[in-house]
């Protein structure tokens, strides 16, 4: 179905006065009439396509209205056949660019539909069934149109069977029955078109009678009312309303007026002259003939209307793909105002208000833009406006976020961005691509300890693309309230115990073993009775000394970056003496560079004895909870002194693989590293070069600039043109705006 449908509000659109216009003052006020003159055509030819004799009589008539039967027109520009934008040709080089059409939904070939054309706007239309014969779309078109002043017209095209004229008389019965239920009482109603009837008293004709009326009869300048191509019967009727007739009025021509109505035929019209640019022989080529009547309709306003007159024309604009264009105009004139935009030169179908707006502009979008303004005293085309479309490249404006999760449970990633439809999306982890991972959200069911890392996305379009910023993902082992083994040194694995920092236990990746230190004047054995417990020794460096009061032995443990971690407890700390050595001690810990605190004091034991400490609660030593990222923290053990040649010993007295010194906690959470601030992007001078804007963008190494783009400052409608890390070469090959600006922001 084409159309071109108008906004509820009544529009009075452009009037050309045929007839003289009539003024009456009274009050202060005026009473005019303008001409309406209403066509039955069926003037195409044999092709049952309108072709170019009959777009003449169009042009040389100059109707108002017309009620048009197998309304097809193939395009002479390349504009198909029958498609909306042939239609508009149609109408545009026959009757005006600022008319109005109906035309019945087209099925496919050998379909005649019929369909209205108005100078004036079309309100509302329809096509009912015509269910005396089986033609898919050659029912009964109707229209109502917004006519000048207060009365609208209802008019129906109509094109009845030549079967016989019972059909055609049942045709008219049902046609009269669904008007009378449809259209108000006493509406200016017209049916219109190719009755295929044969005399006048025939009863597809009659049936209207006391509704419509076909007196007076339109006759040619011989005095001939038939209108078939042999001028031998009379099958076109132009049928008005009782209430109509009352503003019936002659049909005047440059040369001629005919009182009843014409019917045309330019084989026996003089002077054509009249009808430029009619031909002789153009109505010969026709199915039919043209018949007209005209109508001098009242219009009550002011004695004075102003044509419309634009104060600020449309302008150009420059947007992505996908995003919305509007044009807008400022014009004066008598009110009402209509507006029709067009793309091109051709009307844009149900483009009529101001602002025009286009929802989600498509590079097929690009061109030029204007508008015709139309109200009762005229017209006016504003200047052309140029809309430049570009393919953006994808740009973030949310990045993925870092985050913890315990293992087993899901990790939701996600990344917002525009562009250029469609988007694609590749995740990665550590910089290498992971396989199936293309929708956004990333969705990781159930973490593992392997899925721990880095995540980040590549967004892709036709422009371009664009990786988002890493995010950290950290996996729990452990859950809040459940304490887990942190790290743990084995003393008696150790060859050379004491000189080089010992591994922590794998169970806790989040920290470091920093290594052990001792006092001066202590070395570290593995004597026999130390090793054979699993143990090691730590004697005074002279046999002959004994171990000196303060001398000590410390492990430290630094926490690594993004984690906080909360220590429980000491879970296995043994250690004996030797008969001569140290009898106590006390165990302390450090936080950072702080001084040392005790925890606990120590007695120990002989050599054999057994174990002298077991676990050690540290969940209540508040500075041991929620310790911040790369903070160390040191365990030591310290010696009240002792007898010469003593040694105290710190090993496991259970066999196998159990550390001598295991510390139990909490890992809390994870914070993703910030990443400093980028720097404001420094810009080249433009190079042009083949037609082509080029220019050099510098900032902050790897972080992300947006190329922006506008036709307009004064709009401020930047449109993101392009995404990439500094530095990087810009160049805009689409340079049809007749102008541009740029800049470059930090990618948010």
């Amino acid at each position: 179905m084409e159309f071109e449908s108008h906004p509820a509000r009544r529009v009075i659109r452009t009037v050309f006065f045929i007839a003289a216009i009539a003024l009456v003052c009274f009050d202060g006020l005026a009473q005019s009439t303008v001409n309406v003159r209403i066509m039955a055509a069926n003037l195409n030819g044999d092709t049952q396509s309108y072709q170019p004799f009959a777009l003449r009589i169009f042009q040389g008539l100059k109707p108002d209205v017309v009620a048009i039967q197998e309304f097809n027109y193939t395009s002479t520009n390349g504009l198909g056949v029958n498609t909306p934008a042939a239609m508009r040709e149609m109408i545009d080089t026959a009757f005006g660019t600022d008319f109005y059409y109906y035309r019945e939904p087209f099925t496919g070939n050998g379909d005649i539909p019929n369909g209205i054309i108005s100078r004036y706007p079309i309100l509302t239309n329809a096509s009912w069934s015509d269910t005396v014969q089986t033609s898919p779309n050659r029912g009964f078109a109707w229209a109502q149109i917004d006519l000048p002043g207060t009365n609208d017209l209802y008019i129906v095209s109509v094109h009845l069977l030549t079967s016989s004229a019972s059909n055609r008389a049942q045709e008219s019965i049902n046609l009269k029955a669904m008007m009378q239920a449809n259209f108000p009482a006493n509406a200016w109603v017209v049916v219109a078109g190719d009755f295929n009837a044969d005399p006048r008293t025939e009863a597809c004709v009659t049936t209207y009678n006391g509704y419509l009326t076909d007196y007076p009869v339109p006759v040619d300048q011989n005095g001939n009312s038939d209108t078939s191509a042999a001028r031998s019967t009379p099958h076109d009727y132009v049928l008005p309303s009782l209430t109509l007739t009352n503003f019936e009025t002659p049909t005047v021509m440059p040369s001629r007026s005919f009182p009843n109505g014409q019917v045309f035929d330019s084989r026996v019209y003089t002077p054509l002259t009249d009808v430029a640019p009619v031909q002789s022989a153009d109505s010969g080529l026709a199915q039919h003939m043209a018949v007209m009547k005209d109508f001098l309709i009242p219009v009550s306003g002011t004695s004075t209307t102003n044509p419309p007159a634009i104060t600020a024309q449309p302008q150009s604009q420059g947007v992505a793909t996908g995003n919305s264009a509007t044009f807008s105009v400022t014009a004066t004139g008598t009110e009402p105002l209509a507006y029709q935009w067009r793309f091109g030169g051709t009307n844009i179908s149900g483009a009529l208000t101001n602002p025009f707006v286009l929802a989600s502009a498509q590079t097929t979008n690009a061109g030029n833009y204007s508008v015709v303004i139309t109200n009762i005293a005229g017209s006016v085309t504003s200047s052309v406006a140029v809309l430049t479309v570009t393919n953006a490249v994808p740009f973030i404006s949310t990045q993925p976020q870092g985050q913890s999760v315990p293992a087993g449970q899901s990790a939701t990633f996600s990344v917002t961005a525009s562009g250029t439809l469609p988007l694609s999306y590749q995740w990665r982890l550590g910089g290498t691509n992971l396989s199936g991972a293309t929708t956004n959200p990333l969705v990781i069911a159930s973490t593992q300890p392997t899925d721990e890392g880095s995540y980040s996305v590549v967004i892709t379009n036709v422009a371009g693309s664009v990786t988002s910023s890493p995010a950290l993902l950290a996996i729990r082992t452990n859950v809040t309230g459940t304490t887990v083994l942190l790290a743990g040194w084995d003393t008696s694995a150790q060859s050379n115990f004491g000189t080089s920092p010992l591994p922590p236990s794998t169970n806790a990746p989040n920290l470091t073993m920093v290594g052990l230190t001792r006092g001066s004047g202590v070395q570290t054995t593995q004597s026999a009775s130390a090793g054979g417990w699993g143990g090691h020794g730590f004697d005074a460096a002279n046999a002959a000394a004994a171990v000196s009061a303060g001398d000590y032995a410390t492990f430290s443990i630094a926490v690594n970056t993004g984690y906080t971690v909360s220590f429980g407890s000491i879970n296995r700390f043994d250690y004996r003496r030797s008969g001569t050595g140290p009898a106590a001690g006390v165990l302390q810990y450090q936080v950072g560079a702080g001084g040392f605190n005790d925890i606990t004091s120590l007695s120990y034991p002989t050599s054999g004895s057994g174990a002298s400490l077991g676990a050690i609660d540290l969940s209540g030593i508040p500075s041991l909870q929620n310790v911040s990222s790369n903070t160390v923290v040191t365990f030591r053990i310290v010696n009240y002194g002792g007898a010469a040649g003593g040694t105290w010993y710190v090993f496991n007295t259970i066999s196998g693989t159990a550390p001598d010194l295991s510390v139990q906690g909490i890992i809390n959470s994870i914070s993703s590293p910030a990443n400093p601030p980028a720097t404001n992007a420094v810009l080249s001078a433009p190079v042009f070069s083949a037609g082509q804007f080029q220019m050099l963008v510098t900032g902050t190494a790897t972080s992300n600039y947006v190329v922006q783009v506008t036709t307009n400052l004064a709009l401020a409608n930047w449109a993101g043109q392009f995404t990439n890390p500094s530095p990087f070469t810009f160049t805009d090959a689409n340079l049809t705006a007749p102008q541009k600006f740029y800049r470059v922001i930090v990618q948010p």
